[in-house]
């Protein structure tokens, strides 16, 4: 008796850690609305709080900030993730360097992947 006890125990604890299927489909399908910040080929900033940066994949995304002095003068940057991931998302949190804002990173937001229509719809000027 004891000896089944201590084998349910056990069962049930490593199919605890075990992924469950609906959870692992959606971070794969999640993962296609992600980036690598080291795989940004190109930007534009249309203002001091929006940025739009192209990925290596052909994916443009729209990056939001209150307020990032001269960002429509950057040349360069760079974005790093706060959360220390690899990768920026929706919702993450980054800090954008360049020289053209100054030695202290803006606070910027990854707000959104857009799509194929809404890319074709941007103004050419404000397209990465």
């Amino acid at each position: 008796m004891h000896r089944l006890i201590l084998s349910s125990a056990a069962f049930l604890a490593v199919s605890a850690c075990a992924p469950s299927p609906g959870v692992a489909t959606a971070s794969r399908a999640d993962a296609g609305q992600c980036f690598r910040p080291n795989l940004v080929r190109n930007f534009t900033a249309p203002n001091d709080q929006t940025l739009y940066v192209r990925t290596a994949d052909a994916g443009v995304f729209q990056i939001e900030t209150p307020f990032c002095r001269d960002m429509t003068r950057a040349l360069s940057i760079a974005l790093e993730p706060v959360a220390g991931s690899s990768r920026l998302c929706p919702g993450d949190q980054a800090a954008l360097l360049s020289p053209a804002t100054g030695p202290q990173p803006c606070r910027v937001r990854i707000a959104r992947k857009l799509t194929t229509t809404e890319i074709e719809a941007l103004p050419s000027r404000d397209r990465p």
